[in-house]
């Protein structure tokens, strides 16, 4: 990841040092898994960096952001969905993100016409965004921080089901006069009883939303402070959250999703599942069902985003060891506990950091 530098330029490593990446979802309290569903830059040094510039493509969902994955993760209108955001994609123990970096955190959703649609465009959609706290006089990256990188919002009520990207926006003004944008999607399958339609006047084109003449991008942190007869100006639109003119909950069905985790999954890490191995009975078969293993291993590595890889580790460990030792100790008939899950979760994605997940932040 990045490299210490020297103490004399402290200041200078604030700004360029420790920015951010988002890596994990929690869906209604349940952990996705590191990296799951979540698009993300591939390359470890440069995953967490900013946006290039507010004209970019990758201002709609960050590095590699157009590239879908091959995991949506599903959800309901009113689903409480908690995104973790590290500073180091493997490692949340390094925290969120630097605490010079203070402005504005902002969520947008956007639906698909199936997961593999181009993320920029128009069609984007605020439901969430916080800027600077009267009340606890505090930024939102610096809640962030003491929520170690946790945020989590709601769903509105009053969308259609469907594909969605949900991305994330954090704007840091430390570097004024220059705002830096760190930008990731992840992949949704909603689910809803709502069929009210997203109106286009509610919605924004990104690339395009955002522009360096915004004066919540020219504000001036070190000379301004925000209060009551002059808060600090939130870039983009305003915030859309629809509720439901429906009394009923969310009633429809997610078996119309697709690229949601299969059940057959033994083993998942970031968007890459394990497929169980072929039956076997022979030293041969044995030895073939050895390769499988191996090979699967490989591709496990070769799509590990920066998130981590445990779950490729655990699959060598666990399935691909123990079947070759089977096949030199003549233990020719497997797989040995077929169909059944190689590791848990929790083995494969990092704790919650802090240990509990924060309530909604309704924002402002």
């Amino acid at each position: 990841m990045h490299i210490p530098i020297l103490l004399s330029l402290t200041l200078a490593a604030s700004l360029t040092t420790a920015h951010t990446v988002l890596t994990t979802l929690w869906i209604d309290g349940k952990n996705q898994g590191d990296g799951t569903c979540i698009r993300m830059g591939l390359n470890p040094d440069r995953t967490t960096f900013p946006i290039s510039s507010l004209d970019a493509q990758d201002m709609a969902c960050g590095l590699n952001g157009n590239t879908p994955v091959t995991y949506t993760c599903p959800a309901s209108t009113g689903s409480k969905i908690t995104f973790a955001f590290r500073s180091w994609a493997d490692d949340p123990s390094r925290g969120p993100i630097d605490k010079s970096h203070v402005g504005a955190i902002s969520i947008y959703l956007k639906k698909l016409s199936s997961p593999s649609a181009s993320a920029p465009g128009g069609g984007w959609f605020k439901i969430f965004n916080s800027g600077y706290s009267l009340s606890k006089k505090k930024w939102s990256a610096t809640t962030l921080n003491d929520n170690h990188g946790l945020l989590t919002v709601s769903i509105p009520s009053g969308i259609p089901s469907g594909s969605y990207l949900v991305r994330t926006e954090i704007i840091a003004l430390q570097n004024y006069p220059d705002p830096q944008v760190f930008v990731n999607c992840a992949q949704l399958y909603i689910t809803s009883s709502s069929s009210t339609s997203i109106p286009n006047s509610k919605t924004v084109s990104i690339p395009g939303h955002l522009h360096y003449s915004d004066p919540g991008l020219t504000y001036d942190i070190y000379e301004n402070t925000p209060s009551s007869s002059k808060p600090y100006p939130i870039p983009g639109p305003k915030v859309y959250f629809p509720s439901s003119s429906s009394s009923s909950s969310s009633t429809s069905s997610s078996s119309s999703a697709t690229g949601l985790v299969p059940s057959s999954c033994i083993l998942k890490n970031a968007n890459w599942c394990a497929k169980e191995l072929p039956d076997y009975s022979t030293e041969n078969e044995c030895w073939k069902a050895s390769d499988d293993c191996w090979a699967q291993v490989l591709k496990c590595y070769d799509s590990a985003p920066p998130s981590g890889y445990k779950g490729c580790k655990l699959w060598s460990e666990r399935k691909c060891d123990v079947v070759q030792k089977g096949c030199k100790d003549g233990e020719w008939n497997g797989p040995k506990n077929k169909g059944k899950k190689v590791a848990e979760e929790k083995e494969i994605s990092e704790p919650i950091p802090g240990g509990n997940l924060p309530g909604v932040d309704v924002g402002e």
